[in-house]
């Protein structure tokens, strides 16, 4: 997804990092800081220190850069974001993090952290006070100009079940409506093209989660306030730095996502990215076609966004379930639910929406699994009720 810096919301734990917080989920709690208020706080959170397990480089970086808050960097970093609203404990350390990669990655040859951050594999031996300190200095102009303009966002295809098995669900029902498929905080559109992609989940038992057959797509469209075009080597080298130096697996699925996407987008049926807030989205799709099944996913978008945008944007997306005809709209979300989670195994939850009889809306979790899905936790009773209701349409 996008953010506000980030497009719609980023940060996609878009960014990878899927972790608990001070208010349970890493979000922050009214009262939201700006700019570098608390950053030294957050640079050594318990919800970034579990870094220190997941990508070794950035548990050696993070200490460094609290270290230098103090210093010029500081200053020039309060000034970068002097605007900024913080809405997730992770989401400032995360988007430094992703800035010195892409550097890095932009320049290969000659940044000081060229052996940590952009070979394979990554070398901790090459992170030091120094190198770190040459890498935000002022003439690293790139490194800058991305800590003010842009936010964390990976696009991380392995959500796209969030659309893919409710679509197969409804087709073993018996739905034959062709799809309008919305990807909502959409970010470069990577999972509106995911079908294209290996599936790779499977259910507590370990066998494989069905997302086919499914009905046919009559359209695809994806909604964010800064939509990325991955044909441009520049947004896919900012994706790519959104992806941690050591996720080799990660990062080969976001290249055949890429590729997926790139082909598709010259066909007859090509993704459309569309450029709007939250908040007008549901007006937006007053617009589609009436005979097709309108199917809206959106994936770990919520928490990025200001307490007033985020209960707009849901307080329209039930209006438009509701003003709509009966099992016309289907909103499918893939969201953090840490305070009913045993594990970060199950610590999101995959949850429909949708007006079951006229007046009438119903909310179903159909699964619960991790915010990088492999593994669903499947309620089987919810998927039958999904099911029961869309043989009647």
């Amino acid at each position: 997804m996008a953010a506000a810096a980030k497009g719609v919301f980023r940060s996609t734990p878009t960014s990878g990092l899927d972790c608990e917080s001070a208010t349970g989920n890493g979000v922050l709690p009214s009262g939201m800081p700006r700019g570098i208020d608390g950053l030294e706080v957050d640079l050594l959170a318990q919800e970034v220190g579990y870094l220190r397990d997941r990508e070794p480089v950035y548990a050696q970086l993070l200490p460094l850069l609290h270290r230098l808050l103090a210093g010029d960097f500081g200053a020039r970093l309060a000034a970068a974001w002097a605007n900024r609203e913080v809405h997730a404990v992770y989401e400032r350390p995360l988007m430094l993090l992703a800035a010195l990669r892409y550097d890095a990655l932009s320049d290969p040859d000659a940044h000081p952290l060229q052996a940590a951050l952009a070979e394979y594999p990554p070398r901790v031996d090459a992170v030091s006070e120094p190198a770190v300190t040459a890498a935000v200095a002022p003439e690293r102009t790139r490194f800058w100009q991305v800590v003010r303009e842009r936010a964390v966002q990976t696009n991380e295809t392995t959500r796209a079940v969030t659309w893919l098995w409710p679509a197969a669900l409804l087709a073993s029902a018996g739905e034959r409506r062709a799809i309008a498929l919305v990807d909502i905080g959409t970010s470069a559109g990577l999972n509106l093209t995911a079908d294209g992609l290996p599936p790779l989940w499977h259910d507590a038992a370990g066998a494989p989660i069905a997302v086919a057959p499914r009905p046919e797509l009559a359209l695809r469209i994806g909604f964010d306030i800064a939509p990325l075009d991955v044909r441009e080597p520049d947004a896919a080298r900012w994706l790519r730095a959104c992806v941690w130096p050591s996720d080799t697996q990660r990062l080969a699925r976001l290249e055949q996502s890429i590729a997926c996407f790139t082909a598709a987008a010259t066909g007859a049926a090509a993704p459309r990215l569309v450029a709007c807030t939250l908040p007008e989205v549901p007006v937006r799709l007053d617009a589609l076609p009436g005979e097709s099944l309108i199917v809206c996913m959106q994936s770990i978008v919520r928490d990025y966004l200001p307490a007033a945008e985020r209960n707009l944007y849901e307080a329209e997306m039930r209006a438009l379930l509701l003003r709509r005809p009966a099992r016309a709209t289907l909103w499918a979300e893939l969201e953090m639910d840490p305070e009913r989670a045993t594990s970060q195994e199950n610590s999101a939850t995959l949850r429909v929406r949708y007006a079951a009889e006229p007046d009438a809306l119903r909310e179903l979790t159909l699964a619960r699994t991790h915010p990088h899905p492999k593994r669903l936790f499947v309620d089987a009773a919810a998927v039958a009720v999904l099911q029961r209701d869309f043989a009647a349409s």
